[in-house]
């Protein structure tokens, strides 16, 4: 093994820590879709896009050139999420198609819900759904067998994530809740958010979740407590993403913001990427990824010209 030059390594780390600081990117755009843009995924090598022109797109992460398109759904795409093996995506058509990774051809077709699935969250066991009927449904990942459904607030259930026994969601009724995807049972609520919630992250044991309010709440989610509350935003907060250091969230106002996950401190304030609604976000450590109703992706790329493979 090549010894490793940690007086490189360590300058490059610094030097993509002063760009996340100062806000320094290259701006690429895929074009392709023909209507808005509602859902992403991406990783090091592709980019995958769900639009409302009914498709699934595959880019090269590396060249941003259009590789696959995918039909299947009868109308919007409106979530998608994938791993190595399979891909599962939700459609105003109010039907789940899961797909296969390999040769991106539909496994399974899961209908259920009365109105569009509005988002998805899948492990190895099972695939939960949440939909505009104000429902969560649990399907079974390998038969695609409805398990259970959970009747869960009292408006549309925006948003979805699954993580080990627990279910969070996020609705239009201004409530986030947790429930116990082996019992449906709800675990607790999280209230603090004073209009409908558009979208909410659950990793490890923090939440984090945006609203109509305007506002962006961190929580500890073994305890339902309420840990932070970021401002900024004048538009509802559609979509965000986090990870131990930074919140991104993305917002009706058009805008991407960078915040500090534990001061609460607004760090970067992105305006002029999209031209409409910013309607998904994504990021790792190199790059922000967004969607829009401007029917484009944009990627901001922290990292052009540095050596980061080894930065973790």
């Amino acid at each position: 093994m090549d010894r490793i030059d940690w007086h490189y390594l360590f300058k490059q780390r610094y030097q993509l820590e002063q760009r996340w600081r100062k806000g320094s990117v290259l701006t690429h755009y895929l074009i392709g879709h023909k209507d808005s843009v509602y859902c992403l995924q991406f990783d090091k090598h592709k980019i995958v896009t769900g639009s409302r022109d009914k498709t699934i797109k595959f880019w090269d992460m590396a060249t941003y050139s259009h590789l696959q398109t995918l039909e299947g759904h009868e109308a919007s795409v409106l979530c998608l999420q994938y791993n190595e093996h399979i891909m599962v995506s939700g459609s105003s058509d109010t039907t789940i198609i899961v797909w296969d990774m390999y040769t991106c051809q539909p496994r399974m077709r899961l209908r259920g819900h009365k109105a569009g699935v509005l988002d998805v969250s899948f492990d190895d066991r099972y695939i939960v759904s949440c939909s505009k009927d104000t429902s969560i449904r649990i399907w079974d990942i390998n038969t695609g067998a409805l398990l259970r459904t959970i009747m869960a607030h009292q408006g549309p259930v925006n948003s979805v994530q699954l993580q080990n026994n627990n279910i969070v969601s996020a609705s239009g009724d201004a409530l986030i809740k947790m429930w116990d995807v082996t019992t449906g049972a709800c675990i607790r609520q999280f209230v603090g958010h004073t209009r409908g919630l558009a979208c909410v992250q659950y990793k490890g044991n923090r939440i984090v979740s945006g609203s109509n309010d305007k506002t962006i709440r961190v929580w500890d989610a073994d305890t339902g407590k309420c840990l932070m509350v970021c401002k900024g935003h004048t538009d509802l907060v559609r979509t965000l993403d986090f990870d131990d250091e930074r919140i991104v969230s993305a917002s009706y106002d058009q805008s991407i913001r960078v915040w500090d996950i534990k001061t609460g401190d607004s760090l970067l304030n992105f305006q002029s990427g999209h031209s409409s609604w910013v309607l998904d976000v994504h990021f790792d450590k190199n790059r922000v990824v967004s969607a829009s109703q401007d029917k484009r992706i944009l990627i901001m790329d922290f990292s052009a010209g540095l050596d980061t493979h080894l930065i973790t």
